[in-house]
């Protein structure tokens, strides 16, 4: 019993957080297979990642601490998404454009009104 609660306290000991990589102008931390880590990323444990804001990268999806547990929340998501108004525009064909535009004056870069 003595033996095996050694053992159990050297592998206690000998464990380090996981280690994630900050690419120099990312926002995001990725796993080491992750295809978006190249030569110039630097490595940092998990939990300073988090403590400096850093979101985990979408594609290699390193896993958090504190999701394990189930005690992040996440943002709620709208259910529209805001792609702009269809423009305003009449085609050669007489159609209305079917472009979608964020310009205030709701054309699009075809049907911009000239000055």
């Amino acid at each position: 019993m003595k033996f095996l609660i050694s053992i159990l306290l050297c592998f206690a000991i000998n464990l380090q957080g996981q280690i994630v990589y900050r690419t120099p102008s990312g926002s995001k931390f990725h796993s080491s297979s992750c295809r978006m880590v190249k030569n110039v990323s630097s490595s940092l444990p998990l939990n300073k990642a988090l403590e400096i804001g850093l979101q985990p990268c979408k594609i290699c999806n390193p896993g958090t601490a504190s999701s394990v547990y189930g005690m992040v929340s996440h943002p709620k998501k709208t259910s529209g998404i805001n792609k702009g108004n269809q423009c305003l525009g009449i085609t050669k064909a007489g159609t209305r454009c079917k472009h979608y535009t964020r310009i205030g004056n709701d054309y699009c870069f075809q049907h911009f009104p000239k000055k």
